[in-house]
Formats: C-alpha cells, structure tokens, sequence
C-alpha cells in the first residue's frame, strides 16, 4: 500500500521562532536545468535530477507502490502540465535502511519515454567520479519546489539557495552518530535559516558544477542553527547510480 512520502524525514524537532526558514529565491528559466518535480497523484512530492534522457535521480524515501510522473523543465509547477512523463519502473537502492539514519537513500527512475534534451532548459547533471571527495567549505546551489517555513506548503515557483558543504568533521559535530561520510554529507550555514525543507527531498545539490548531494533528511524546524541539511553523498553511488542507468 503506498504511504504519501515523508518529504524530508524528521530525525528530532527542535522549538524555535525563525523568521525565515528555506530563505532561497526564484529560479530564473535555465539556471537549474536538470531539476524536476516528482509527482503522485498529480502533485508534487518530492525533487529529482535528469542523469539520462530516460533517468531521473531522487531519494528512496521519496518513491514506493503507486504510480508517479515527473515534470520538467519547468518553473512554475502545476498539475496539468504538458511537460509531464510517467515513471516506468523504480529502482531504490538495495540496502536503503530508513531506520539507519536513512542510509543509501537514493533511488533512479526509468522514464516510459525520452525527455525532450535541449541542453538550454533541459539538460542532463553532471555526477561526480565514484568516492570522489565532496568540496568541503565550498559554496553550493540548493534547489527545489519546497516549503518556505516547516509544515508549510510547497513552492510554486523553484526557489535556490546557496549554502555550504559541510566538512565530515563538522557535519558530525552536529548529528553525531546520526550521519556517516560514507553515505551523508551535510550542508547550509553557520547562522542558520537557508537550506532543505519539506518537499525538497531527492532534489539535487551542486558544487562546482557537479551534483554532490540528494536531499535526504533535516531536523526540524527547517535549516534550525546549528542543524544542517543531511544530504545522500552521490560521490558513493556513482557506479550504482549507472549500473541501473545501463540496465
């Protein structure tokens, strides 16, 4: 029976009264090319980025029985749009463990046809090389289609943002024993009050041109201080990721 996706899984929720909580901007057309939006029932559920022109990339926690569809190339997201593909098959990692900090949690879905490419509007990310390291203290685009404050609704419009990657050492600072650098990276800023929230799940993170993360889990209130982001590290899936690209 499929459950509607917890969007961004809630590890602990901290009280507090932020002014702001995403804090990110409108999109402007082309500027994140290779987002999509993940869709059940014909609403938004999570986010997603085109790796082929018949693959999406996107979190395991994000996708279960039921049908979905992708929308892309778009900035503003609504349930009749044309720009809209139905998703074949999934495939979630095979040892996903959503009671282990939601390790492995990322998931390709094979498209029931080709994305239209342009490399304009519409184009494919660039993945990083297997175990390739994450550019630690560099600036990073966050994008994605969700909520603006905790329990809000999503987005209309794609928003970004630019935060940090965290280092190992400062992403366990904060989550202790809830992140490993094998699987998770962390990132947003020191102050607090930009980063992931609701929605924003499965949705691509990229540094230097290259997707470094997928939007996993955050503490709630979203982007709270001292909380960053937790994020699937790409760099450890990149030979899975193809393996199921070349199936």
């Amino acid at each position: 029976m499929y459950k509607l996706a917890t969007l961004i899984a809630c590890i602990s929720f901290v009280t507090a009264a932020p002014p702001k909580i995403v804090n990110g901007t409108d999109a402007k057309l082309g500027e994140i090319p290779y987002i999509v939006s993940l869709r059940f029932a014909g609403y938004h559920n999570c986010g997603g980025s085109i790796v082929s022109e018949n693959h999406v990339l996107t979190a395991a926690h994000c996708v279960d029985d039921g049908k979905y569809t992708i929308q892309y190339g778009v900035l503003e997201i609504s349930p009749g749009s044309t720009n809209s593909i139905d998703v074949d098959t999934i495939f979630k990692h095979e040892e996903y463990n959503p009671s282990q900090n939601h390790i492995n949690d990322v998931a390709i879905l094979k498209l029931a046809s080709a994305i239209p490419i342009d490399n304009v509007n519409v184009k494919p990310v660039i993945l990083p090389s297997q175990g390739e390291t994450a550019p630690d203290g560099e600036w990073a685009v966050l994008a994605g289609w969700g909520a603006s404050k905790t329990w809000g609704p999503v987005m209309k419009h794609l928003q970004r943002v630019d935060i940090l990657v965290y280092s190992p050492d400062d992403c366990r600072a904060a989550h202790g024993n809830s992140v490993d650098e094998r699987y998770h990276i962390c990132a947003g800023v020191p102050e607090g009050w930009k980063g992931q929230c609701s929605g924003d799940s499965g949705g691509p993170f990229v540094a230097k041109g290259r997707q470094v993360g997928v939007v996993s889990w955050s503490v709630k209130p979203c982007a709270i201080v001292g909380y960053p982001g937790v994020l699937a590290r790409v760099a450890s899936y990149h030979d899975w990721i193809w393996s199921k690209v070349n199936a």
